[in-house]
């Protein structure tokens, strides 16, 4: 199913949306709040990676079980949220690291704690054969991780080698 018939089969109820989630394998009910819809609204187009954090549960109304989405983001905001740092392999060359967080800078995220600093940073590693060392290159060094932004740093790496850590 598309984001927009998705957003057209949209059933309110008072202060929660319901809908149906369906990978074509399996389906499973799910609600999140009017409020957290709106909030994401934009996220929900064609052909556009959404993920989605919640609570799974018995639904017994319909003896099956329901999600309850806690969160929304899309592919570069989850990286944000879940990834530590972007380790990049650089042995024997030096990444444009000052152009390319010129061209993706990390972004801000307005909170109810204040203003939150989107993305992540980076760490260089270099490998030889008697040793090995990584360079965290620390905050000032943050990035919004884009598909458009890791191609840049994989262009830039020793044998395109550039990957989000998850720890």
């Amino acid at each position: 199913m598309s984001p927009l018939e998705f957003m057209q089969r949209l059933a309110v109820r008072g202060r929660q949306v319901a809908f149906k989630l369906d990978d074509k394998s399996d389906a499973i009910d799910a609600v999140a709040s009017e409020e957290l819809m709106q909030a994401h609204r934009d996220l929900l187009k064609d052909d556009e990676l959404v993920i989605v954090q919640g609570k799974v549960q018995p639904d017994r109304f319909t003896g099956g079980l329901r999600l309850t989405v806690q969160q929304v983001w899309d592919l570069a905001g989850a990286r944000c949220r879940f990834g530590k740092y972007l380790r990049v392999e650089v042995n024997g060359s030096v990444p444009p690291v000052a152009e390319v967080l010129r061209e993706f800078p990390s972004r801000s995220l307005a909170t109810e704690h204040g203003e939150l600093a989107q993305g992540l940073t980076v760490r260089l590693r270099v490998k030889r054969a008697r040793a090995s060392a990584e360079l965290d290159l620390g905050d000032a060094a943050r990035f919004y991780p884009s598909d458009a932004a890791l191609a840049r740093w994989r262009e830039a790496a020793s044998e395109g080698v550039a990957r989000v850590v998850y720890e």
